[in-house]
């Protein structure tokens, strides 16, 4: 591996993938005051805060490159909305809306959310039921319309006459790889030292300083903040019995009429269709849909296969029975890695026992919305082994791992 300085306020990309930030040396720096795990969304935003916070010298360790789609930080775009069965979550969207998101704006200096339409909707009022009483609860700016206002305002959709329409007017849709790209610059532009194509094979704790071994080298740390998504049990050993890696089919497909002319949408067939989500890409003409599956029997990150035809068609099966335009072509299809919690909640929690190592799974399909507040937590809970939730929320009982592991589990 060749390694050199990068010039202030740039970086430069080396040999083995290696990005330095300014004013670093290499891997082999005395001691880091963090090390961070993981290079997706959660690990950029946990990193960026810790430079925020003074946290110096710092080093990122990503085991492919940034940006890569091999885990659930990849695309164009993701859906942000209030819309929860959780009046707790719907509360947090309010303050990640309107405090963490802005500030990462300001911060990189580009708009990374826009307004847009955000609808749930379906036949299954029981599930949906749950919703309408926790955004109730929250004071969400979310109404509940009627079909018939949902056909004159959204021509493009079908709405029988036993659907509820809940309509999120807080919506917007996030422009994905451009924030995993503002993180990055962020980081390096703040003297932080990313390290691609480097991956973290285990920790010595046994020591003040933390030794990170990575196949490339050993980094040693005063703290080390893992986020590593569907990977993070391989270094956490201790979330084993928590976590559960659910792949997820993805496809996209070119309508009849400019996707952006439609609403965002989560649909609620009931039991026999499930939950579907479908929006509008940012950058092409396309609309980009999944079917939100929760529960799987788990599966190894490494070997993820691409989706097959047979689980793309119905994708579009959906599309033709809940769209009044017409689907034109597939476009392509792609994974996505959800890691689970049973109760779909997030973990941000620290080593059992050992403070200097936090880690987060803020994943379970909705945390790319979260991500500038997880990675805050994850920053202050490193620094200061306390952070700031609104509303009196306290981070322990809410994102707690105790909360996910059965007595036993995770051991070894």
């Amino acid at each position: 591996m060749i390694l050199s300085v990068a010039e202030a306020g740039t970086h430069v990309e080396l040999d083995g993938g290696t990005t330095l930030g300014p004013g670093v040396d290499d891997m082999n720096q005395p001691a880091y005051g963090a090390v961070v795990i993981g290079g997706g969304v959660v690990g950029l935003a946990a990193a960026w805060h810790l430079l925020m916070l003074g946290c110096r010298p710092l080093a990122l360790v990503e085991r492919f490159r940034i940006g890569h789609d091999k885990g659930s930080s990849h695309g164009s775009v993701r859906m942000t909305r209030s819309t929860y069965a959780s009046a707790t979550y719907a509360g947090l969207m309010r303050h990640v809306r309107e405090q963490e998101w802005p500030r990462l704006e300001r911060a990189a200096g580009v708009s990374l959310v826009s307004p847009r339409d955000v609808l749930f909707f379906g036949p299954d009022q029981a599930t949906l039921g749950g919703y309408v009483a926790a955004v109730e609860a929250a004071g969400a700016d979310v109404h509940r319309i009627t079909p018939a206002e949902a056909r004159r305002r959204f021509p493009s959709l079908r709405f029988s006459d036993d659907t509820l329409i809940l309509e999120d007017r807080t919506g917007g849709a996030i422009a994905a790889d451009e924030t995993i790209r503002a993180l990055h610059r962020l980081v390096v532009n703040g003297g932080g030292a990313v390290f691609e194509e480097s991956r973290v094979i285990g920790m010595d704790r046994a020591d003040a300083l933390i030794k990170v071994i990575s196949d490339h080298a050993v980094l040693e740390a005063e703290r080390v903040v893992i986020a590593t998504g569907a990977w993070l049990p391989e270094l956490v050993p201790a979330t084993r019995g928590a976590l559960t890696v659910v792949p997820q089919t993805v496809a996209y497909f070119r309508l009849g009429a400019p996707a952006s002319e439609l609403p965002s949408w989560v649909h609620f067939g009931g039991a026999s269709r499930g939950v579907t989500y479908a929006l509008a890409e940012i950058g092409r003409d396309a609309i980009k849909i999944g079917r939100h599956v929760t529960r799987g029997a788990g599966a190894d990150p490494d070997k993820a296969e691409p989706p097959s035809p047979d689980e793309v068609a119905p994708l579009r099966a959906e599309l033709d029975h809940i769209l009044a335009v017409p689907v034109r072509e597939l476009l392509g299809s792609e994974r996505c890695l959800y890691t689970m919690t049973g109760t779909e909640d997030f973990v941000v929690d620290h080593w059992p026992d050992d403070p200097r190592v936090v880690f987060a799974s803020a994943c379970s399909g909705h945390g790319f919305k979260f991500a500038p507040m997880t990675g805050r937590l994850l920053a202050e809970l490193a620094m200061t082994g306390q952070a700031e939730l609104p509303a009196g929320h306290d981070t322990a009982s809410l994102f707690g791992l105790a909360r996910h592991v059965p007595p036993g589990a995770g051991a070894g």
